[in-house]
């Protein structure tokens, strides 16, 4: 189908009007229906995050551009869709719904964070695009399905839902879907960008709807649009280009390349993944990475473009040139299919369950790493062995990256991948990776594992961290790993807080206030894993009333429960091996500050033997700890930074490094008659009087107020040279009118 400069293209009988609409308009001009043929929402944890990841990225870009308030700032594109006008502002969504659901979902977490911030203009615009209300007392969304009508009301109303037994797969999909959609929120989104990401969002966000005359022909357009063989791809464009100027055996290397193509889709399913091949390796071995706009975009853009600009540096002269790089290709992307089995699970075969842990963490771009030092020839097991030592690196480097509150999206590390990968390209073998990489690897012996924390903007890594710990304790103990289990998507496990969310049982005489004892909650030695099932079942219990229970549990939570250890003689024999009586043992008397102290220092030495370097393949040595060394207090900030962390995007950090504010501020908050305390250092991480770690002026007041969401740069005030106090917010605002913070660019 073309769509003609007019916007009419002849489709059957009738006609076909394409028109832009921006989110504003679409939502909040009609009210949808799904067409039998489309009914189910499926689309999965990757599709929603990557998603969510180019939505944030592309407003996050502006904001360090000071261009998201321009009226001139780019459209972000999501695609065409299909549907058919009717009366009473209703359309039929022919094609499109797996997109409409997902944006739908994050208007409603949208509309629940802005609720409990108290901003009523933006709970104002997303409930016109959320709700048709003047139908009677029936709450009416824009997306109106049936059978998704109570859980998306106990999430409009803040109400508890559990999905029904035998629910539709479109409504146990919407369920995980949409708790995954406020945890990458969380993760995210500040109270204060809320407002310009919900305009932005709203007004720059587009999609062309191609409006069909009937219900027959939108279908016959669904059928044209979704016909795959229909269209040339990049790829196909690459491959006839490289095949026409080989020269000779072109059926054969043809026959090859779509072996080849076949392969690769094969292992996950993805018709893209020959894209996502041929990107990788171009940018591995070809591209050129030192400035400002290295070529990784361009291939990113428009590969099979590139290629032709590029095909002299890539040494494509003569027809030979072109045969023997075809060739090269193939020979890559039987290493490559490796890898993306690899991906798929844990993969303890040459040490490649790295590659599987960097997927899951979102480190897609590791591809390119690892291909920058596979050469074409290399055979199983050194190609094997190469990678596993660089998804080792990446993986150290991410957990580095953790522990030292830095961020850690895939964009995160494109900087460092695009430097790393000349310098692997001069690689041969694997002892050259290993001279290359060792000098890299972050040198900290963990010991900011102990006052590390859950914040509602990581979550998902505390669950990695966990997940690891879990699942090394029990292969360990000859115990089957259970990895992809713990990080599943289903999510089947749950993290568990050792002490229910009780203040009264331990203030004052164990901590010293609500707020210290809610930080302390939260530290990652007092969490486990637990199966979804017995987490709900233990509800509020206190510690000693519970923990016999977890005798059934993983044994990182099992030593909790009496005498377990004393009953199970391979977990002895693992904990005198690794030297860690002390700490990996029942609970008795202990207090909460004890407990705290005992368990951060296990998961620290714990921490230290996963990611030993020499266990990961490099031969650094390990940084070990202080013989006799004892565990650090909970009210102990042992937090060690790293040399040069990457910059953090929230307002707070940017007034930092633009010398709004001093480093070692003191900042403070009064909540119900009580005051509470921080600073705040150069990166604009702010830390408790306890030696509790946030990035986010939100999170820290979350913690201190005992709140679902905070205002945090309401509710933090610094005091002015006159004794008075003024809000980080009024602090900013006061900055950017007089021209000390004019732009959001990161120095």
């Amino acid at each position: 189908m073309r769509l003609d400069r007019g916007g009419v293209a002849g489709v059957g009988t009738g006609s076909v009007q394409g028109d832009s609409f921006d989110l504003k308009d679409l939502f909040g001009q009609a009210r949808y229906h799904i067409e039998y043929y489309q009914r189910e929402y499926a689309w999965s944890a990757e599709d929603v995050g990557t998603l969510m990841s180019d939505l944030f990225e592309a407003f996050e870009e502006l904001v360090r551009q000071g261009r998201v308030h321009r009226r001139d700032a780019e459209t972000f594109f999501l695609g065409p869709f299909v549907y058919v006008q009717q009366p009473r502002q209703t359309r039929f969504l022919v094609d499109g719904q797996q997109r409409f659901t997902t944006l739908h979902l994050l208007f409603l977490h949208l509309y629940r964070a802005a609720a409990d911030w108290g901003q009523r203009d933006v709970t104002s615009k997303l409930d016109r695009v959320i709700t048709d209300f003047g139908h009677g007392d029936r709450l009416l969304f824009r997306l109106d399905i049936e059978e998704r009508q109570e859980a998306l009301e106990a999430l409009y109303r803040d109400r508890p839902y559990e999905v029904p037994a035998g629910a539709s797969l479109s409504v146990r999909n919407l369920h995980e879907r949409s708790g995954q959609i406020a945890e990458l929120l969380e993760e995210r989104l500040e109270a204060d960008r809320c407002p310009l990401f919900v305009d932005w969002l709203l007004s720059k966000v587009v999609l062309v709807g191609i409006r069909a005359p009937s219900r027959d022909s939108g279908f016959r357009i669904f059928e044209s649009m979704n016909d795959r063989g229909a269209r040339l791809t990049a790829v196909d464009l690459v491959k006839s280009f490289l095949l026409s100027n080989a020269r000779r055996d072109e059926e054969k290397l043809n026959e090859q390349w779509r072996h080849m193509l076949a392969e690769l889709t094969s292992i996950r399913g993805d018709m893209d993944a020959p894209r996502t091949f041929l990107k990788a390796a171009l940018v591995a071995r070809y591209a050129d990475l030192s400035g400002e706009r290295a070529d990784g975009e361009e291939i990113d853009a428009a590969l099979n473009i590139w290629v032709r600009k590029n095909h002299k540096r890539i040494g494509l002269h003569q027809p030979d040139d072109y045969f023997r790089f075809v060739e090269d290709l193939l020979r890559l992307a039987t290493h490559h299919r490796t890898f993306l089995e690899a991906g798929k699970r844990p993969y303890p075969e040459h040490g490649l369950s790295a590659v599987y842990y960097n997927e899951v963490n979102g480190l897609t771009n590791q591809m390119a790493l690892i291909l920058s030092a596979i050469q074409p020839h290399d055979t199983e097991t050194p190609a094997k062995q190469k990678a596993a030592l660089i998804a080792n690196f990446l993986d150290r480097q991410y957990i580095e990256r953790v522990l030292n509150d830095e961020p850690v999206q895939t964009k995160d590390f494109e900087a460092d991948i695009y430097r790393l990968i000349p310098r692997l390209r001069a690689c041969n073998t694997v002892q050259d990776i290993d001279v290359a990489l060792s000098a890299e690897l972050p040198h900290g012996s963990f010991e900011n594992v102990v006052t590390f924390g859950m914040r509602g903007n990581n979550k998902a890594q505390v669950r990695y961290l966990l997940a690891r710990l879990t699942a090394y304790v029990e292969s360990e103990t000859g115990k089957d790993d259970q990895s992809a289990s713990y990080l599943g998507t289903e999510r089947l496990w749950q993290i568990e807080h050792l002490y229910a969310n009780h203040p009264e049982r331990h203030v004052p005489h164990d901590a010293p206030d609500e707020a210290t004892f809610r930080a302390w909650r939260a530290r990652l030695g007092v969490l486990v894993l637990l199966r979804q099932s017995d987490n709900a079942s233990y509800n509020d219990l206190p510690l000693e009333a519970k923990r016999h229970r977890y005798a059934r549990e993983n044994a990182l939570a099992a030593i909790l429960a009496p005498d377990y250890r004393k009953n199970h003689p391979a977990l002895r024999r693992f904990i005198a091996r690794d030297g860690i009586e002390r700490y990996f043992r029942e609970l008795g008397n202990e207090t909460m500050h004890q407990a705290i102290a005992i368990r951060g220092e296990l998961y620290k030495r714990l921490c230290q033997r996963i990611w030993d370097p020499h266990r990961l393949g490099f031969s650094t040595p390990a940084a070990q700890p202080h013989p006799g060394s004892e565990p650090a207090s909970p009210g102990t900030n042992r937090v060690s930074a790293p040399a040069a962390r990457r910059p953090l995007r929230t307002d707070l950090a940017r007034m930092m490094r633009e010398g709004i504010l001093p480093p070692g501020t003191q900042i403070e908050g009064e909540h119900r008659g009580r005051r509470h305390t921080a600073t705040v250092d150069a990166d604009g991480v702010l830390t408790l009087p306890g030696g509790d770690r946030f990035t986010s002026a939100d999170e820290a007041g979350k913690i201190v107020c005992g709140t679902r969401r905070c205002t945090g740069m309401a509710f933090w005030h610094v005091t002015t040279t006159d004794g008075g106090l003024l809000s980080l917010r009024e602090v900013r605002n006061q900055a950017q009118q007089d021209g000390r913070l004019t732009s959001s660019r990161s120095r």
